[in-house]
């Protein structure tokens, strides 16, 4: 009954570590895709974002410079014609600040809208994951269970024999009574 234990431990652990270790390789490497997926997210929208931003500014501040330099010169040199260029200029200069302003709004949701359908996408893959996982979990606990059950039968069945060859043998050496 040991040697029959054993053998079954034996190859319950030859069964069961393979397989854990596969389990847990798989595991890691969803995870660390995942992960890398999440880095890569947060890269991209940081260097969007500041970019961006640093082109806002930049623009912003020659915007700013343009119309002073602008408006010295104008006030120092032109004539009323040139003073009407002038109100062109500034009409101009507020409709590329709305515009700016309207392209910050657009890409802010727009980098919003980016983030949240990463999240989704990184959601699912966690959901799909831990689906996997239970999947993988459930049909090796089966697995083991249906393994254990045979070995169990095996066990009696031999135990069985052995029990009726005891009996066989000492009613051959003994004789029966």
């Amino acid at each position: 009954m040991w040697l029959i234990h054993s053998d079954f431990s034996m190859i319950a652990e030859k069964i069961m570590t393979p397989l854990m270790i596969r389990i847990r390789q798989e595991h890691r490497g969803i995870a660390e895709e995942v992960t890398q997926l999440f880095k890569d997210t947060q890269e991209f929208l940081s260097v969007t974002t500041a970019q961006r931003q640093a082109q806002a500014k930049e623009q912003a501040e020659n915007l700013h410079q343009f119309h002073k330099d602008l408006e010295k010169d104008t006030e120092e040199f032109l004539t009323d014609t040139a003073k009407e260029r002038m109100a062109k200029a500034k009409q101009q200069a507020e409709d590329l600040f709305q515009f700016h302003k309207e392209m910050a709004e657009n890409t802010q949701e727009f980098l919003s809208e980016t983030a949240k359908e990463r999240m989704a996408q990184a959601q699912e893959q966690a959901r799909q994951l831990r689906e996997f996982h239970q999947n993988l979990e459930q049909t090796t606990n089966e697995f083991l269970a249906d393994t254990a059950k045979e070995r169990m039968a095996q066990a009696q069945e031999q135990k069985q024999q052995l029990h009726q060859f005891r009996q066989d043998l000492f009613a051959s050496i003994f004789g029966t009574f």
